[in-house]
């Protein structure tokens, strides 16, 4: 019996919740009943004997883990209800301590169960932890409390409470259903032992009681005021009601643990930080929960960062293009999206994403980093771009034309647009081009032959293909009407239909001809339709043919037949040189046809020296050379300077002589005769013997001014010659020979003047038109040696003013011709 009855016991120990869970085993205590009826006996033996031995030998089988405490009732006095005293506190070293006290026990009183359950429960702090409570009782409630509610009340404000009753040798139903409720109300088990078959039934359904259950608790830690997770790292610690240590020093942004029922106290600690925060909560059996401890919010250090983006490496180049940023977690003083490259911030110590997106070219690159305390650089790296082009254009177009292309590509310098043959060697990829930098969409010229070609869009670095699209290119439709023979050097109407495009022209070339012999004239079409076409000046076969301005490319032709023009020249057989003569003449008279008068057997320009128009009439006047000599007259078309007749002519020596004194005073007029021909402009000119070019003549005088006719002497004294001039080519033709004398002059005047008043002053001198007496500063030259001046016409002496400012002056006699003064004396001003 004694050894069924500790195997009850045991059974209790092993279904108590420290078992589920080693680390947090909840304390229990034994409430023994010790009233009077405990000395009835079962088999001969007393009922509190069986309970000391089995005691005992459950003790001795107990988990050391297990924290144990004994209550007892009814063990000190008779009839006292408040016979209730706990012995042994819990605690996981009592065993021996609760076996001394059982074995000296000895039932005497009531049997205040209830009560004595109470007390337990309050010994086990059953409202802060879990707690069990064994009682092992033979009796009846006798203390007129109420089990039934006393248990549910335990329940209600216990943590997670159980009481389990063993009814021993209860044969009395109302007792029966006393400890029952006991049991039931505080979700624990009630048995009965009444001999060693019921005992046996009872450990078996002891046995397969379900242990204990466990609450699945998570703790976590937010930042006020937003209740965001911490980004600094967290290190947490648990402790029970007693403050034993449950978790210790775990690294983590949660935790999770399953705990058993009690009161429990969690530590968080922020490690960059330093600072601790704690929370106490309570774990109910079963119930999941979640503990947050809020923790204030700490503005953390703030920290300098650059941001770039750059090609093929950290110091590769930055991109200069739009670059689009988001930084994540996104900071404060920084938008959501920011344009720019180069941006620097003051952020936050902490863990963060930047994602720059390269908006020409389409492409993102992210990159993870941290801040800790010193400023730095993110360079968010992105590949070296493959350059991206594109071709619109029409697939077909008309040769010569020009169309509009779309593109879109990196427009670089020097970037352009070419078309070119599809099968084309890699030298001849393009035919015409227009830049990039000259628009979108751009012209482009197409080429004149028909054909296919391809239109791409060339790098202007390296002539690099980014693009291509296929073109077409269709014949251009022209047509030409001419009369079929024709007049050499004429000019015909050309009726023509056509692109006209840009320097388009049509031309008239020989037959056989190429190349830029194709044309020996040509009028362009946008001069009209039908337009006017100069005919070449030699006869024969020829092709008049529409040609594209780009390239000269011929595109139709057809023919026409010219034919020899008839000329004649009517001209005397001699003539004076330099004389004019009429010429009488026959022949196209184009525009700018002209007589012309040459030495014979010149050439080119040499074939005229002189030229009349023939636009001028027949007959018309011709000017013939100053030169003696044998000329040809000749007919020379406008196009081409074309010699088409010419006639001969003698020129004979003009007759010419001068009649003029050997001598004569310098600055005077003299009169000079003359003989010769007075041609238009002819002129008798005065220069230094021995002078050439315009140097021949200082003054000159008309022929057409008469005969004789007077000629001003130079003011310097020498030797001179008397020339008479043909005005045609300034050729001389006579001379004779002057001596000029000087010139005499004297001055008569006070020594000094007053400033701003006026002198007398006398002279002799020649007297010449607008001579003048001048004063001016001593030293002074050109227009400075007058200040003042009175003309030697105005009398003898003459009255001069004088200058306003003090100082030295000169007196001078000036002739006016070349102002040249003949004489000067000084003069003081005050």
């Amino acid at each position: 019996m004694r050894r069924v009855l500790a195997a009850i016991f045991m059974s209790f120990w092993a279904i108590l919740p420290g078992h589920a869970q080693v680390d947090e085993t909840p304390a229990a205590i034994l409430v023994l009943d010790a009233s009077g009826s405990m000395w009835g006996q079962i088999d001969g033996i007393n009922k509190i004997v069986i309970a000391r031995e089995v005691i005992g030998e459950m003790l001795q089988d107990l988990p050391a883990s297990q924290a144990l405490g004994l209550t007892v009732y009814g063990h000190r006095t008779r009839g006292d209800c408040a016979d209730i005293e706990t012995l042994i506190a819990p605690g996981l070293d009592t065993r021996d301590a609760i076996a001394e006290a059982v074995n000296t026990i000895n039932p005497r009183g009531r049997t205040p169960m209830t009560a004595s359950v109470a007390e337990a429960a309050r010994a086990l702090r059953h409202t802060e932890n879990a707690a069990t409570v064994i009682l092992v009782s033979d009796g009846i409630e006798t203390c007129e409390a109420d089990p039934c509610a006393i248990a549910a009340e335990l329940e209600a404000s216990g943590i997670a409470f159980t009481a389990h009753v063993i009814g021993f040798d209860v044969a009395d139903p109302a007792a029966r259903a006393q400890m029952q409720c006991i049991a039931d109300n505080t979700g624990g088990e009630f048995l009965t032992a009444d001999n060693a078959e019921e005992l046996a039934e009872a450990l078996e359904q002891v046995a397969v009681a379900p242990p204990p259950v466990t609450a699945p608790i998570t703790l976590r830690a937010v930042v006020a005021p937003d209740m965001s997770a911490p980004v600094s790292t967290l290190e947490w610690a648990l402790f029970d009601a007693d403050g034993a240590p449950v978790l210790t020093e775990t690294q983590a942004p949660t935790v999770s643990a399953d705990l058993l029922p009690g009161t429990y106290r969690a530590r968080v600690l922020r490690m960059a930080q330093g600072t601790e925060h704690e929370a106490s909560f309570t774990v109910e059996e079963g119930v999941d929960q979640v503990v947050t401890i809020t923790l204030p919010f700490i503005p953390p250090p703030m920290v300098e960062v650059t941001f770039t983006a750059r090609i093929g490496g950290e110091a590769g180049p930055m991109i200069t293009d739009p670059v689009l940023w988001e930084i994540r977690p996104l900071p404060e003083n920084v938008d959501e999206t920011v344009e720019g490259n180069e941006l620097t911030y003051d952020m936050a110590t902490g863990a963060y994403t930047a994602t720059a997106y390269w908006t020409v070219q389409e492409m993102e690159q992210s990159v993870d980093f941290v801040i800790v305390d010193q400023p730095r650089e993110i360079a968010v790296v992105f590949p070296e771009p493959q350059l991206q082009a594109s071709i619109i254009a029409p697939v077909e177009a008309v040769a010569g034309s020009t169309i509009e292309v779309g593109w879109t590509g990196p427009d670089e310098e020097l970037d352009y647009i070419g078309i070119g043959p599809v099968d084309a060697r890699p030298s001849e990829l393009w035919r015409n081009y227009t830049y990039t930098r000259d628009g979108n969409p751009l012209d482009l010229l197409v080429p004149p032959e028909p054909g296919d070609y391809l239109i791409q869009y060339f790098r202007g670095e390296n002539r690099e293909s980014l693009a291509m699209a296929q073109i077409t290119v269709t014949p251009v439709e022209v047509t030409l009407v001419a009369p079929e023979t024709g007049i050499a050097g004429d000019t015909v109407e050309v009726g023509w239909t056509g692109p006209d495009y840009e320097n388009d022209y049509i031309g008239i070339g020989r037959a056989e001809a190429e190349g830029g012999d194709a044309w020996e004239n040509y009028t362009y079409t946008r001069e009209g339709r039908p337009l006017a076409l100069l005919m070449p000046t030699e006869p024969g076969d020829y092709l008049i043919t529409y040609f594209m301005g780009q390239d000269r490319t011929p595109i139709t032709s057809i023919p026409i037949e010219l034919s020899d023009v008839q000329v004649a020249i009517t001209a005397p057989a001699e003539a004076i040189a330099g004389a004019t003569i009429e010429v009488g003449w026959t022949g196209p008279d184009y525009e700018n046809d002209y007589i012309g008068i040459g030495p014979v057997g010149a050439s080119g320009g040499d074939a005229w020296e002189n030229y009349t128009y023939t636009r001028d009439g027949s007959p018309l006047e011709l000017l013939v050379p100053s030169e003696p000599g044998a000329y040809m007259i000749s007919y020379f078309l406008g196009q081409d300077r074309e010699l088409l007749a010419q006639v001969p002519i003698t020129l004979t020596e003009v007759q010419v002589s001068i009649t003029a004194p050997g001598q004569a005073v310098a600055g005077s007029t003299i009169e000079v005769g003359w003989a010769g021909p007075d041609y238009a402009d002819d002129y008798i000119g005065i220069g230094r013997a021995g002078s050439s070019g315009g140097d021949q003549w200082e003054n000159y005088a008309y022929t057409r001014d008469g005969n004789p006719l007077q000629l001003l002497v130079p003011t310097e004294p020498g030797e001179y010659q008397i020339t008479y001039f043909l005005n045609q080519d300034r050729a001389p033709q006579a001379f004779a020979t002057l001596t000029v004398t000087p010139v005499t002059a004297t001055l008569t005047a006070a020594e000094k003047a007053p400033a701003g008043g006026t002198i007398e002053i006398g002279w002799t001198g020649p007297d010449y038109q607008d001579d003048y007496i001048g004063i001016g500063r001593a030293g002074a030259d050109g227009g400075g040696q007058w200040q003042t001046y009175a003309y030697t016409r105005e009398g003898n002496p003459l009255t001069v003013s004088v200058p306003d400012e003090p100082g030295a002056y000169v007196i001078r006699y000036f002739m006016s011709q070349d102002r040249r003064d003949l004489v000067s004396r000084p003069l003081i001003v005050e």
